[in-house]
């Protein structure tokens, strides 16, 4: 027997009772064995919210989606979806509450070999049957309903185009249909961006806003500049843990700072070692050094240690960071002085002086676009690079990176293996370049550089002290060590 008509457009959701909350996760956690992706997890978000998950990749944005979406339960904690548990639901009571929920994942999840009616149809299937789906493209009402939704995304010319023929962004176009199909009342968006260019960016999120008008929307995303104009409250997640909930509007630098900041350029959790030499200081000492801490912190510690300890020599080996710690690991030096601390068991880190690194310009240079820039046109510029191996260049590479804008390697123009040679090339108009602020201090001074600043994005700079855990301090060390973190007005 033939299967009884169904309705050609999404039917209209059954009258319930006003939702407290869309979202309600208290404490939650979720661990995969022994690895804890999400900890501690508190955060409730209200209909029709919309609310911007953001953080770098390997934050756990993707495994709270899950948990928003029941794709995943909790390992601890409670988690509620439109009011409800769904750690407690029967197998049907939970394909229910999925079907209420729209998902446009990170992989889109469509069917190459299907037509873009197929895909878009596929969004009702929490809903409807598999015979229903199958015979839905035979009917001329579906047909005329899915080409009314793909107008709305700028697809309806392309319902019966087979998907593997559409370009990236019109797949994921395709994607976001799919979920105005199915007329959910929640919304989530993973990582929406991952397969469209960054000039697309935000005319994908603006459509994805316009579709889930009237609904719930959270969205997660490491790419932060697209999404600020269009979320009113954004959430931060590192290392499976909030790091702050706040309105766009209060949203500050620092915040980001916090949230983008690669790992080994984060706080030692290592404390300060309190020194104590159990003999005169004398002989050689060997120190190595990173560019900025070598050539503008250690030099200020020279006068008073050397009246301190007027028998010591210090060999100060000033060279970019993986050449200093390659140094230290081998005994080559005892004692370092690094722009970013390793991962290195053998090697102990504390934090020695804080710094900034900044975006500086020639005053003179040709074109120079008005302050403040966008974190993707900076990344364009023609740019003066430190060489490969130096902090610097690498704590600001994996800054941009993680907030979604990553810098072009072609806009380098020159590589420059000192701060000075940055420095000269940059006040001679060859580029814009990033260093530490301790370095440029005497140029943005006197006027012969000046500083670029870039939305949202402020790099703390941390210089470290580091030495071998095997091997104690001489005594011509610990005297140094405790010269030099007076010098950077530290406690000795």
């Amino acid at each position: 027997m033939a299967p009884p008509p169904e309705p050609a457009s999404p039917q209209p959701r059954t009258e319930q009772q006003p939702l407290a909350s869309s979202l309600a996760l208290r404490a939650a956690g979720r661990a995969f064995g022994a690895f804890e992706a999400l900890a501690d997890v508190t955060f409730t978000v209200a209909p029709g919210e919309r609310v911007a998950l953001v953080g770098p990749s390997g934050a756990g944005k993707s495994t709270l989606l899950g948990l928003c979406g029941a794709a995943l339960f909790a390992s601890r904690g409670e988690v509620r979806v439109l009011g409800q548990d769904p750690a407690t639901l029967s197998p049907g009571g939970l394909r229910a509450l999925r079907a209420r929920v729209g998902t446009v994942h990170q992989q889109l999840h469509l069917v190459p070999q299907a037509s873009v009616l197929e895909n878009v149809l596929m969004g009702a299937l929490g809903r409807r049957s598999w015979i229903s789906l199958a015979t839905a493209p035979f009917r001329r009402s579906e047909r005329e309903a899915v080409a009314a939704v793909l107008a709305q995304v700028g697809l309806a010319d392309r319902i019966h185009q087979r998907l593997d023929r559409l370009s990236g962004g019109e797949q994921q176009r395709v994607a976001v249909a799919r979920v105005l199909w199915q007329d959910p009342e929640l919304v989530l968006a993973d990582e929406p961006f991952a397969s469209v260019d960054p000039e697309r960016s935000a005319q994908v999120v603006r459509l994805l806003t316009e579709a889930a008008r009237g609904r719930t929307l959270v969205l997660s995303t490491h790419q932060l500049e697209p999404v600020l104009p269009h979320f009113p409250r954004i959430v931060g997640l590192r290392g499976g843990r909030l790091l702050f909930d706040k309105p766009r509007e209060q949203v500050s630098p620092d915040d980001l700072a916090r949230l983008y900041q690669p790992e080994e350029a984060t706080a030692s959790p290592e404390p300060r070692q309190l020194l104590r030499a159990e003999a005169p200081a004398r002989g050689e000492l060997l120190v190595g050094a990173s560019t900025a801490p070598g050539e503008y912190l250690l030099p200020r510690a020279v006068p008073a240690f050397a009246v301190a300890s007027p028998e010591v020599r210090v060999r100060l080996v000033v060279r970019d960071t993986a050449l200093v710690l390659a140094d230290l690991g081998a005994g080559r030096v005892e004692l370092a002085f690094t722009g970013s601390r390793s991962t290195d068991p053998a090697l102990h880190f504390e934090d020695f002086a804080e710094d900034e690194i900044v975006l500086v310009a020639s005053p003179h240079l040709a074109g120079l676009p008005s302050d403040p820039l966008s974190p993707t046109l900076a990344g364009r510029l023609p740019r003066v690079d430190r060489e490969a191996g130096s902090a610097t260049r690498d704590v600001v590479e994996k800054q941009f990176a993680a907030l979604g804008a990553p810098l072009d390697p072609r806009a380098v123009v020159f590589e420059a293996g000192s701060v000075e040679a940055l420095k000269a090339a940059v006040a001679g108009g060859a580029g814009v370049g990033f260093a530490s602020r301790l370095s440029v201090a005497e140029e943005l001074r006197t006027g012969r550089l000046v500083e670029l600043h870039v939305t949202s994005v402020r790099i703390p700079r941390r210089f470290f002290a580091a030495w071998r855990r095997d091997r104690p301090l001489s005594p011509a060390a610990c005297a140094f060590l405790s010269a030099a973190r007076r010098a950077a007005g530290g406690r000795p």
